[in-house]
């Protein structure tokens, strides 16, 4: 759900929009879909495989400032994440309970909806300081590229 949230609002980020679809996938491997991504050497070998794949022709400057605009992103959403699977079992505990406690449920609710905002917000930041990192070529053949993966 997280990344389908952030696949939303990546639409709001113009060029980079196709990036947040490639990143969201990306985190989600790397919170639990591909266990070896909690390594920072996997997640090292890892982007650089993406980049040699996406991005052959960038610097080695561009690689290194991607990767920390990656890491970042990768602990925002990973904070985020864990969050979400606390408010998970407290949604659990009220709707199990003896009496349904509509107050404390949307409270949760909003709760949510407050920390999916603060996350969006800083992966959209993040999505734009990494668009800024490439060129406007560079941001058109990622953007061809990723749009020929969906096919």
């Amino acid at each position: 759900m997280l990344a389908a949230v952030l696949a939303l609002t990546a639409g709001t980020a113009g060029v980079a929009a196709a990036g947040l679809a490639e990143a969201g996938q990306a985190m989600h491997a790397m919170h639990g879909g591909h266990g070896e991504m909690g390594d920072p050497a996997a997640m090292d070998a890892h982007l650089d495989k993406m980049f040699a794949e996406m991005l052959p022709d960038a610097t080695p400057e561009q690689k290194s400032r991607l990767k920390a605009i990656a890491t970042a992103a990768h602990t925002d959403v990973g904070a985020v994440h864990a969050q979400f699977g606390q408010a998970h079992q407290r949604a659990h505990a009220l709707l199990l309970a003896p009496a349904i406690d509509r107050a404390g449920l949307e409270a949760l609710r909003a709760e949510q909806i407050h920390q999916l905002d603060i996350v969006s917000r800083r992966v959209v930041r993040e999505i734009a300081d990494a668009a800024e990192v490439l060129t406007p070529d560079q941001r058109a053949r990622l953007a061809a590229h990723l749009g020929a993966r969906k096919d």
